[in-house]
């Protein structure tokens, strides 16, 4: 009986482990994605699905190849399930998207809309939730794909990756989680990075959508604008305003701090109107002239009259941001819907029906204040005797 039970008990523990297993694969076995381009075939109206695999065998240092360390594969199809079987037959691997960083989607492809077209990533789990994405603009996606003149990179998914991890105040970095998000929720609109392919691709610039179809494009001073107020993609070492001061002497300020608040204001039961706070904490990054200062009154004012400077300068690319996305694309991309409904969901129950009409006609004030914390202020000027 003793030996019938270890018998019993060494088959159970071989049996779990076997069944623990059963879908593991070897590394050997996988074409490990790392980037997936998505554009449309207007002849056919079909997908186009772009691939970058990863090939270990070039990366080899015991046996240097003068292979690029990547495979690019397109196939052509109705729906992402489809072209990911499709992928599958071209090469002689078995596609594996868990360790993919980047999805560039087209022009076309983003204004016929994307969550349809991402269900699959979803339902099946093959490509995480934290993937960065992109729309391309003026090129196509699978152009973002190719090797660049600018990547230091040898992976060109790696490039794209750099470009998001260290996104500017000027860009956009939004991953798939966040873009699923903004679309099916209301009250907000995502807005996605822009690929721009001038000479060197960069990233730059904000996609704008209403639910998940793309309506249009910010420039890169209206995206700063969005970032101040929703709070979003700032990296605080690398954030900067410029403007001219007095003969076209331009001085930058470099952002140490950003505090934003949007706060709706109900009155009558009906009448809504928001105001956007904005506290920046600055520092003096570069003054291109600089000023001889007799006392430490001359430095107060100087500093005090940047400030007032800069607030204008901010209230300005703020009102220009709202106006087009009130008039131009109707699409709340800041989340003001979402904050009304947080303060007073009594009123949002009532508006959010026709919430893109009301958002586009609401009234705003602005609050912002700019601090100079560390003015770098060199006494005496920096001109040779």
């Amino acid at each position: 009986m003793a030996l019938l039970k270890r018998l019993l008990l060494v088959l159970f523990i071989s049996g779990t482990v076997l069944v623990g297993c059963w879908d593991v694969q070897e590394l050997t076995e996988l074409g490990i994605v790392t980037a997936i381009a998505i554009d449309k075939d207007e002849e056919t109206g079909e997908y186009i699905l772009t691939s970058q695999y990863l090939r270990p065998s070039a990366e080899s240092t015991f046996a240097p190849s003068q292979e690029e360390p990547f495979l690019i594969v397109s196939v052509k199809g109705r729906t992402i399930s489809e072209l990911m079987r499709k992928a599958n037959h071209k090469i002689d691997r078995k596609s594996f998207y868990a360790h993919n960083k980047v999805i560039v989607v087209s022009e076309q492809v983003a204004k016929e809309g994307l969550v349809s077209l991402f269900e699959t990533f979803q339902r099946k789990q093959e490509v995480r939730s934290y993937v960065w994405v992109a729309v391309a603009h003026e090129t196509s996606a699978f152009a973002s794909l190719e090797k660049q003149q600018n990547s230091i990179s040898k992976l060109p998914a790696d490039f794209l990756y750099s470009l998001f991890d260290n996104a500017e105040y000027d860009a956009v970095a939004t991953n798939l989680l966040t873009f699923y998000k903004d679309a099916l929720k209301m009250g907000n609109n995502p807005v996605l990075g822009v690929l721009k392919l001038e000479n060197d691709l960069n990233l730059s610039g904000g996609a704008v959508f209403k639910k998940d179809k793309l309506v249009g494009f910010i420039n890169n001073e209206e995206t700063m604008a969005y970032n101040w107020i929703t709070n979003k993609n700032i990296n605080s070492q690398i954030g900067a305003l410029t403007f001219p001061y007095k003969e076209n002497n331009y001085i930058t300020l470099e952002l140490s701090e950003l505090e934003s608040k949007i706060v709706p204001n109900v009155t009558n039961k009906t009448d809504i109107s928001f105001t956007i706070e904005i506290k920046k904490t600055v520092e003096i990054a570069e003054q291109q002239q600089m000023k001889n200062f007799s006392s430490n009154e001359d430095v107060v004012h100087f500093i005090e009259e940047i400030e007032k400077i800069a607030e204008s300068e901010i209230e300005g690319k703020i009102i220009q941001v709202l106006s087009k996305a009130q008039d131009e694309f109707q699409a709340d991309i800041f989340g003001f819907g979402d904050m009304l409904n947080k303060k007073n969901p009594a009123v949002w129950t009532q508006m959010k029906k026709n919430w893109e009409t009301e958002f586009s006609n609401v009234s705003f004030d602005l609050d912002v204040q700019v601090e100079i914390l560390n003015s770098g202020l060199i006494q005496g000027s920096l001109k040779p005797k």
